[in-house]
């Protein structure tokens, strides 16, 4: 596949919010892990594509605003949105918030992970038992533990962005 940047132009055929360049600078500042710094650009960009199909997939109920043109492929950019300080962000942008999630999102990609793996038996998990040589420890959860993997960080570098945490999918 083809990697297309959205620029903030709204463009019907972009499908990642961050650019290699963009990743390595954001990277560069946040201690250059080595899964990402060892990466070639088509393995970087392959990653960004996969970050920002996560963003959109599980934030697309959550975002503030609307989409600024029916047409564009992606969810942003986007108008009527403000920052948790009411300042308006600009309807022509990405914001680096969400570039900065979508790089996050990447680098998780480059370790191996699965972001949105299938689940063969959805739910939560009521208990768990983690056995480490001679050491045994079990948990028992009220009400359950999710089996899906959240990521902190990215939650919280888009939290000005999304409206509330009940509309995202947490499947």
């Amino acid at each position: 596949m083809v990697f297309v940047l959205e620029t903030g132009a709204g463009l019907s055929n972009s499908n990642a919010y961050a650019g290699v360049a963009e990743a390595n600078a954001y990277f560069a500042d946040h201690g250059a892990p080595a899964a990402w710094s060892s990466s070639s650009d088509p393995q970087k960009e392959s990653a960004l594509q996969l970050g920002s199909q996560y963003l959109d997939a599980v934030y697309h109920y959550g975002w503030k605003g609307d989409k600024r043109l029916s047409t564009q492929a992606l969810d942003w950019p986007r108008v009527n949105v403000t920052d948790e300080n009411g300042w308006p962000i600009a309807s022509d942008i990405v914001p680096q918030r969400l570039k900065d999630a979508c790089a996050e999102l990447a680098l998780r990609v480059r370790q191996g992970d699965t972001l949105l793996p299938d689940q063969s038996s959805p739910g939560t998990l009521g208990s768990k038992s983690v056995t480490v040589g001679p050491i045994s420890i079990s948990k028992t959860f009220v009400g359950g533990q999710s089996q899906v993997k959240w990521y902190r960080l990215v939650e919280l570098l888009l939290a000005d962005l999304v409206t509330s945490s009940d509309k995202l999918i947490r499947a």
